[in-house]
């Protein structure tokens, strides 16, 4: 096992090497510390040495079983923690928790966490905001470097013109890129031009692509990204990321249509975004975008499995933007409900999808309360 080494990347203007596989500490908090060990000394012994995790997991219990699990094996790794404190003595008393907690008398890298709407950066640079607390951190050299993750991509490139950033973080993974295609096409672009290093989050798009971890960390590595965070709580997850990361070479783009156009979790009903169903007077894609931003496009209104059912019912609503789907929708609200009261043809779909299905059901979704399919259960 300890012949496959995973592969570094170079993260932005850091100059920090990265295992271009990162262990996310969110899923630490499900397993006790004998097995978080066991799984650091795996990972580390992989060639893994990025570690991330966030004061708020678990209330601290990520930190301690990682900060435990990580004596006499600091000097090895890049380690990350973020915060989600705005003012500057909140995010000042939680850096110091996680120094203690994990052990370390400093952090690679620390992170404004969650970072999703404009009043949160007005509050970090606001007097006696968090920014004062990371600026003070990295001065007293508690901390090296600086990045924001946020779960409402768009704003990022905003946002990086507002705060003092090295890295930043979002989502890289192919599903989450059909509800957020200013991912790669805005998002990713800026953060590049400003040289900052790019974490992926999600790249198993919280574990739904699990019956595709190879094709997953095959798109997921050829995007702009220098170290993906993965979530992992078991030796046998580690040890399938570890195999499909090694196992990456860069595809071409057949290589990834083909991944887009089989992916079973996408199957005949969530919208990639190709482009070819755009009307002159109504952009389809632009509603399925917004669908997705709303449930990642989870619900279909088709029979499943328990265990299935039961991951979309969690994982849809995972984001908390369905408010912003909603009120984005409004413009086009009353353009689709004419367009289906007419009953007007739609083209095909290359990818098997019945458009006038997705756009009623889209409809549907979005001109609800947010509480659909529960709150519009009557409508389909």
């Amino acid at each position: 096992m300890g012949e496959r080494r995973i592969p570094q990347r170079v993260l932005g203007k850091t100059g920090l090497k990265v295992s271009v596989l990162g262990l996310g500490g969110f899923h630490q908090v499900e397993i006790g510390q004998s097995y978080v060990e066991r799984l650091v000394e795996r990972y580390l012994e992989a060639g893994g040495n990025y570690i991330e995790t966030a004061r708020s997991y678990g209330g601290g219990a990520a930190e301690r079983k990682l900060g435990r699990a990580l004596v006499g094996k600091r000097a090895e790794i890049v380690l990350v923690s973020k915060t989600g404190q705005r003012e500057a003595e909140g995010a000042w008393q939680e850096i110091n928790e996680s120094l203690e907690a994990l052990k370390t008398d400093y952090l690679d890298i620390l992170l404004y966490h969650g970072v999703n709407d404009r009043e949160a950066v007005k509050a970090i640079l606001a007097p006696g905001g968090a920014a004062q607390a990371f600026a003070r951190a990295r001065e007293e050299g508690m901390v090296h470097f600086i990045g924001v993750s946020s779960h409402w991509p768009q704003l990022l490139p905003w946002v990086m013109e507002q705060l003092d950033l090295d890295v930043v973080m979002y989502w890289v993974n192919y599903l989450d890129f059909c509800h957020y295609p200013e991912i790669p096409q805005q998002v990713a672009p800026a953060a590049r031009s400003k040289r900052l290093g790019i974490i992926g989050m999600k790249p198993l798009a919280d574990g739904y692509l699990y019956r595709s971890v190879r094709e997953a960390f095959t798109f997921a590595l050829a995007q702009e990204v220098d170290v993906l965070a993965c979530g992992f709580n078991s030796l046998e997850m580690l040890e399938r990321d570890i195999e499909a990361v090694c196992a990456w070479t860069q595809p071409n783009v057949q290589v990834l249509e083909t991944i887009l156009r089989d992916a079973p979790e996408l199957g005949d009903y969530v919208c990639r975004q190709c482009g070819q169903c755009r009307l002159p007077d109504l952009d389809l894609p632009k509603v399925f975008e917004l669908e997705g931003k709303f449930d990642r496009q989870m619900f279909d209104g088709r029979p499943k499995e328990a265990p299935d059912y039961a991951l979309r019912q969690r994982l849809g609503p995972w984001f908390h933007n369905q408010e912003r789907a909603i009120t984005l929708y409004k413009p086009y609200a009353e353009r689709v409900r004419t367009f289906l009261e007419e009953s007007r043809p739609l083209p095909a779909c290359p990818y098997g999808i019945d458009l006038s299905w997705k756009l009623r059901l889209a409809h549907l979704k979005l001109t609800s309360d947010g509480r659909f399919p529960a709150g519009a259960a009557d409508d389909f």
